[in-house]
């Protein structure tokens, strides 16, 4: 019995490894081998339109170089920070406002919940295209409205630096609230209702249940949503590559397009490269930040 055992549990993970080795080739291909590639290239010199950056090793002079004197880098940082800091809490907000509205039965439920997801389903070049149709001089749907109004009857939305920072704050936020209302819906949806009804028994507010009661049960799903925002914001560059290219000057300018000017428009592939490997490094710590919040505390059962 002991060998049939054994020779059952050996062919099981035989089994396994097969259906598995595709899964594992097609990851090396697509994930482990541009990783190492650019791991080998970000301590390296080089350019492809220069003939003395030829390949050469130089160590981390492309990290040094980049974290000790290049400002761009730092502006780039910065706006993609203020753009995380905005963007995300106020999308969370409004997400949460809107999932607490439409959790209940009324007409059209359905209807309405599908138009709201409507941006979100949306390519973000797509996004970035209808904004720049809405947003056009003189032409624009929104352009029309604003210059009644005596906005930019003399320039356009983009081509003043606070303007145009503001109004890719703002789009962004029109285009993953519904990201942060579909999980906070889902959440709500599935949330028990005993400890709610034994608030309101209690004569809390609606206020009150939701500070006390619902946001304390949410807490792991608020968590998971933010820092799939706060990932996925840091790398922005669609919409912003279709709206400003990074402009004017570098006003609008945040690290995954300063990136690809990097390795795309100058063809520093070296320095380009060790971009990209700071950027993925900051998106693993600030998943581990929020792992470290989700994992340290765990939710509430119920109401006190």
């Amino acid at each position: 019995m002991s060998n049939a055992t054994t020779v059952h549990s050996a062919s099981t993970k035989t089994f396994l490894w097969v259906c598995m080795g595709p899964v594992l080739v097609f990851l090396i291909v697509v994930a482990v081998a541009p990783l190492t590639l650019a791991m080998v290239d970000s301590f390296r010199e080089l350019s492809m339109t220069s003939l003395t950056k030829r390949g050469a090793f130089i160590g981390l002079d492309n990290y040094r170089d980049l974290i000790g004197t290049d400002s761009h880098f730092y502006g780039a940082i910065l706006h993609t920070a203020v753009l995380m800091a905005i963007a995300v809490p106020l999308e969370f907000v409004f997400g949460l406002m809107i999932a607490l509205w439409i959790n209940r039965q009324f007409t059209g439920r359905r209807l309405v919940l599908t138009v709201l997801m409507i941006p979100t389903m949306i390519a973000p070049v797509v996004v970035g295209m209808i904004w720049r149709f809405f947003l056009m001089p003189s032409f624009g749907v929104l352009t029309v409205y604003l210059n009644r109004l005596g906005l930019f009857e003399e320039s356009t939305v983009f081509s003043e630096s606070l303007t145009a920072f503001g109004a890719l704050i703002i789009i962004d936020i029109w285009e993953w609230t519904p990201f942060i209302m579909l999980i906070m819906l889902a959440g709500l949806s599935a949330m028990p209702r005993a400890p709610i009804e034994a608030a309101t028994i209690d004569g809390a507010s609606r206020w009150q249940i939701l500070r006390h009661v619902q946001i304390p049960l949410l807490r792991p799903l608020i968590i998971i949503a933010l820092m799939l925002r706060a990932i996925d914001a840091s790398k922005i560059f669609d919409t912003i590559y279709v709206l400003t290219g990074g402009g004017p000057g570098d006003a609008t300018e945040v690290i995954a397009s300063f990136a690809y000017r990097t390795n795309f428009l100058k063809w520093d592939l070296g320095y380009g490269a060790a971009i990209c490997l700071v950027l993925a490094f900051a998106s693993l710590v600030v998943a581990a930040i929020f792992y470290k919040i989700v994992s340290g505390k765990p939710a509430p059962t119920g109401a006190s």
